[in-house]
């Protein structure tokens, strides 16, 4: 009675094992096939379906009373952790050692089918995951700190209790050659890293999705630059308006010059082309902790640092006589352009709309006072500019 009640045990954790096996990866395969595509992610739908594959024949030979064949399993478990390689390290971009990583896992293969006995083989599958699991374990957690994303956690968690079995592998094999232990260990661990995997492989994609629509919204598609909403993001973010920082803060209206001039000759096609190389420009011009933005048209605002307005103005001249001096290539045109230029400063009390007006009445007044100029205004009035005569 208690055989069959421990078999009966034994038979249905196996059935437990299997769907959650097949659930999480039918979860994983139809959200990736329905909102990814690309090569990384077929890679990940065949570990998946492999996965399944593999602890599916498991149950199968348990089920039917089939002698294990340990060796088949330890061939798809070597196949399925190429494939896992494959696509975690092509997720972001392609890998260079895309074939190093095909090649270890076919020699380590040929190893597993050459073995004569499963000492052996439980030798050469716990050298092959040594070989394997450290770079893996490093890269996920890497990848985990610098983008932050949990699902990157999970999966380095995954990869560290695999770590485990082969030195849990190891030591059965040496002090207490228990077959049935060594066994029950490495399918239930495999199945836990396999379901783990699952959960930090759509946690990650999921994230990282989400992370791509918001920079989309923040972002000018054009131009790459901020939009206004995205500036004011990263103001908050950043923390640009504390104390501490706005008694060196600058902001600075940019216009282009007779753009609409130059949409009426060249087409929109060159408009476009012209945002984008002036955008280039103003990036490159840039320090690093500078934010730039487009307000819309060929309206531009840099929020940058300066030890006075002098300094301000030198560095926006600067910038202005870069602009006057590039020509932008346009089928067989070469493009000229100029800009305009309203600077101000950070005034106590300011927000960021006031510090945004008082440098837009400056930009007007460097159009009506000739363009391709640099404009102070620093006057906290409220009155509103004269509009140039575009």
């Amino acid at each position: 009675m208690a055989s069959n009640v421990e078999n009966y045990f034994y038979h249905g954790f196996f059935v437990f094992l299997l769907i959650t096996v097949v659930t999480c990866s039918i979860i994983a395969t139809r959200l990736m096939r329905s909102s990814f595509n690309n090569r990384s992610i077929y890679l990940f739908n065949l570990f998946f379906y492999l996965g399944v594959i593999g602890f599916a024949w498991l149950w199968i030979q348990d089920l039917f009373n089939l002698a294990p064949s340990f060796r088949s399993g330890v061939v798809i478990y070597m196949i399925s952790m190429t494939l896992l390689q494959l696509s975690i390290y092509n997720h972001d971009e392609p890998c260079r050692f895309n074939k190093i990583i095909i090649a270890h896992g076919a020699i380590f293969s040929v190893f597993a089918i050459l073995t004569q006995n499963i000492n052996q083989l439980a030798l050469v599958e716990a050298c092959y995951t040594l070989s394997v699991l450290p770079a893996l374990i490093y890269y996920t957690t890497k990848r985990a700190v610098c983008e932050k994303n949990i699902g990157n956690t999970v999966l380095s968690m995954a990869q560290c209790i695999l770590l485990l079995v082969p030195i849990s592998q190891l030591s059965i094999i040496t002090h207490e050659h228990n077959l049935a232990t060594l066994y029950s260990l490495t399918v239930i661990a495999h199945a836990t890293v396999f379901v783990m995997t699952g959960l930090g492989l759509i946690t990650t994609l999921l994230v990282d999705e989400k992370k791509r629509y918001l920079e989309l919204s923040l972002k000018d598609p054009l131009t790459g630059l901020y939009n206004r909403r995205g500036l004011q993001f990263i103001i908050e973010q950043q923390q640009l308006f504390s104390p501490n920082q706005t008694s060196s803060l600058y902001a600075c209206v940019v216009d282009i010059d007779y753009f609409k001039q130059i949409n009426d000759r060249y087409g929109h096609d060159g408009g476009d082309l012209v945002l984008e190389v002036f955008s280039d420009l103003m990036k490159h011009h840039l320090k690093k902790e500078d934010l730039c933005c487009r307000l819309g048209g060929e309206e531009f605002l840099l929020l940058f640092f300066a030890a006075d307005i002098s300094s301000a103005r030198q560095f926006l001249d600067s910038l202005r006589k870069t602009i006057e001096a590039s020509q932008i290539a346009f089928q067989k045109h070469r493009i000229s352009v100029t800009a305009s230029f309203g600077l101000t400063n950070w005034q106590v009390n300011d927000s960021f709309e006031s510090l945004v007006n008082r440098a837009d009445k400056a930009v007007y007044e460097a159009k009506n006072n000739g363009r391709n100029r640099v404009e102070i205004n620093t006057q906290n009035q409220n009155k509103e500019p004269n509009r140039p005569n575009w």
